[in-house]
């Protein structure tokens, strides 16, 4: 039983940094930010079971959140940066281009 817990470690362990591997894509790796913490936290739970790989499961996991911290910041940057260049001032003095 041990040898199958350990086996599901190792494999949520891989799908893990896969997931963060594809979350490293600027502004489309946020759809891949909730696979990362998902199979992150898997991987600690069985780590935590076996006792096996236990700071390997937990450095994956603190990984899935800095990626999905930096895309969250790319994103409000995406929001932010139209505000403060006044493109929305411009639209609003010249009416709406649609």
């Amino acid at each position: 039983m041990e040898a199958v817990l350990q086996t599901r470690e190792r494999q949520a362990g891989s799908l893990t940094l896969a997931f963060v591997t594809y979350s490293l894509v600027p502004y489309l790796g946020i759809l891949f930010c909730p696979g990362a913490l998902l199979m992150g936290a898997a991987g600690c739970l069985i780590s935590a079971r076996t006792g096996a790989e236990r700071r390997a499961s937990w450095v994956r996991l603190a990984l899935a959140l800095l990626t999905l911290m930096i895309q969250l910041f790319l994103w409000w940057l995406l929001y932010k940066i139209p505000v403060w260049s006044g493109a929305r001032a411009v639209t609003e003095a010249t009416g709406s281009p649609f």
